[in-house]
C-alpha cells in the first residue's frame, strides 16, 4: 500500500464510520470499503464478472451483505458450487468473452485466483494446474437474461487478461453502470482507451484496478489519484513495456533452449 492509497482511504474513513462500516487494514478490504463509501450506503445492483470465491476475494460480498442484489459470473464448477451455497446473487456458470465466442465452449486455464480463458494474458508466474472446457457467453446476453436494470450501480471485471474481450461483448452506452472497476496491469492502454471511447473517464487507480465513471458523473478525481493515474498510465508505461518485452524474450529463449535439450 503506497502513501497515495493510504490518503485515499483516509479521505473515506469519515463516511465509512458514519455508515457503520468497520475500518480494516488489508488492501482488498480497504478497496471494498472505498466502494461502499462511493455509493454512500445506498442499496443497489452489482455485476461481478470473474467472481471467483464467494467472500475473501469478492468485490461484491460486502455489498450483498448490505442488501444489494446482483449477478455473479464464474465458470469454474467448484467455485460455482461455493457461490451458490454462500451467496444470494444469481450465479451464471459461464465465462464471458466477445461476440465471436457467444455459445461456444472454450479451454479455461485453471490456476487458482489467476485462472483465465487467456493463457497468454495471465499474470507472470501463473502456472495452470489443468485446463477445463467451459461455456462462453457475452455479458450483454447474461444481463438480458437476468433482466438487469439499465444504469445499474457497480460492475467489476477481473478475468486475468481477458477483460478487453469481456468489454467487447458489453454495450456500455446501453447499460451505463455508475461505476466500472477493471483489473488492468497497464501493459498497454487498450482497456483505458476502450473505456474512454465508450464515454467513461477514470477517477481512481487502486492496486491493480482502474475505476471508471460516465463522463457526466458528478464523481471527481482527487489530486493524489490524478498523480497516480498519470504515473501509472503514462509516465511508467514505456519502462513497463520494455520490462514486459524482456520477460517475453527470456521466456521465448527458455522454451527454445528446453526444446533443443529435450
Amino acid at each position: 500500500m503506497d502513501d497515495l492509497d493510504g490518503r485515499a482511504f483516509a479521505r473515506a474513513e469519515g463516511p465509512l464510520k458514519q455508515q457503520g462500516c468497520p475500518v480494516v487494514a488489508t488492501s482488498h478490504e480497504r478497496e471494498t470499503q472505498l466502494v461502499a463509501a462511493f455509493f454512500g450506503g445506498v442499496e443497489g445492483y452489482f455485476v461481478e464478472v470473474g467472481a471467483n470465491e464467494p467472500r475473501l476475494r469478492s468485490q461484491t460480498w460486502h455489498l450483498e451483505q448490505a442488501g444489494w442484489r446482483g449477478i455473479l459470473v464464474e465458470p469454474q464448477p467448484n467455485l460455482v458450487e461455493e457461490l451458490r451455497a454462500m451467496r444470494t446473487a444469481k450465479v451464471f456458470a459461464v465465462a464471458c468473452s466477445g461476440p465471436e465466442n457467444l455459445g461456444r465452449t472454450l479451454p479455461f486455464h485453471v490456476a487458482g485466483p489467476l485462472s483465465s480463458l487467456d493463457r497468454a494474458g495471465m499474470a507472470p508466474g501463473a502456472r495452470p494446474e489443468k485446463v477445463i472446457e467451459v461455456p462462453v457467453r457475452t455479458l450483454d446476453s447474461i444481463l438480458e437474461e437476468a433482466q438487469a436494470p439499465v444504469a445499474f450501480d457497480f460492475l467489476s471485471i477481473d478475468v486475468e487478461g481477458h477483460e478487453i474481450e469481456v468489454l467487447r461483448g458489453f454495450d456500455l452506452r446501453r447499460w451505463q453502470p455508475r461505476l466500472v472497476m477493471i483489473e488492468d496491469h497497464v501493459a498497454d492502454l487498450s482497456k483505458h482507451d476502450f473505456m474512454r471511447a465508450a464515454g467513461y473517464r477514470i477517477i481512481r487507480r487502486y492496486e491493480n484496478n482502474g475505476w471508471y465513471v460516465p463522463q457526466e458523473s458528478e464523481a471527481r478525481m482527487a489530486l493524489g489519484d490524478a498523480w497516480e493515474i498519470v504515473r501509472k498510465y503514462y509516465l511508467a508505461l514505456p519502462i513497463r513495456k520494455l520490462r514486459n518485452f524482456s520477460r517475453y524474450r527470456r521466456g521465448t529463449i527458455g522454451v527454445a533452449a528446453a526444446g533443443e535439450t529435450g
